[in-house]
């Protein structure tokens, strides 16, 4: 069913699988009127779009993982970064392992994902955002440490991603908005990336 493009485990799998594009084409057409650069945010230049239910709903029925672990529905959200963004190191959520992503709109080979050991960012402080959804390196330099491991993503992927390793991504010399649907399961907490591994790639 999911033929892997380049696996390196244990910080990412990057796969595709059949009927992928059907899946690109709907969140492109979900996402193509929105203008992001003037949503509300966070983080200037970074937007978490929550697809609405009707649209999580179609989205998670055309995707196939959904019928061997049980997705979350009411988190199936595209990121999307302008041009020109860094943003600093961090884990996703307060207790979250994986996420499954799908690559949306990369029109470019210029943003750069990096994972960074526990040990080499043992010294800042980590800030748990109020509505929860990371744990933040306070104060983060990048020119001051050297990843574990760096990626650039290819448009029209699937990417099992291990956000529960401290990881950040560099669009500041894109110039094109970059757009990744994100998926979640139920009891993130209790599922690693091995774990789902092995349930998508018998590995």
């Amino acid at each position: 069913m999911y033929t892997i493009i380049e696996d390196c485990s244990p910080y990412y799998i990057r796969f595709t699988h059949s009927g992928i594009d059907q899946v690109i084409a709907k969140c492109t057409e979900y996402t193509k009127d929105v203008d992001f650069a003037k949503c509300p945010t966070q983080c200037p230049g970074f937007t978490h779009y929550k697809h609405p239910e009707n649209e999580a709903k179609t989205l998670l029925s055309i995707i196939p993982m959904s019928k061997q672990m049980e997705l979350n529905a009411m988190r199936v959200s595209s990121f999307v970064t302008q041009p020109g963004v860094y943003y600093r190191a961090h884990k996703d959520g307060l207790n979250c392992r994986l996420s499954i992503n799908y690559t949306v709109k990369i029109l470019d080979s210029a943003c750069v994902t990096s994972w960074y050991s526990d040990d080499d960012l043992k010294n800042y402080s980590i800030d748990n955002l109020a509505n929860k959804t990371s744990r933040e390196c306070m104060g983060f330099d990048p020119a001051r440490h050297t990843p574990i491991k760096s990626m650039t993503a290819q448009q029209g992927e699937c990417i099992l991603f291990n956000t529960d390793i401290f990881h950040d991504f560099d669009n500041s010399r894109a110039s094109h908005e970059r757009i990744v649907l994100t998926l979640r399961l139920m009891k993130a907490g209790d599922i690693y990336f091995s774990d789902v591994k092995k349930i998508l790639f018998g590995i």
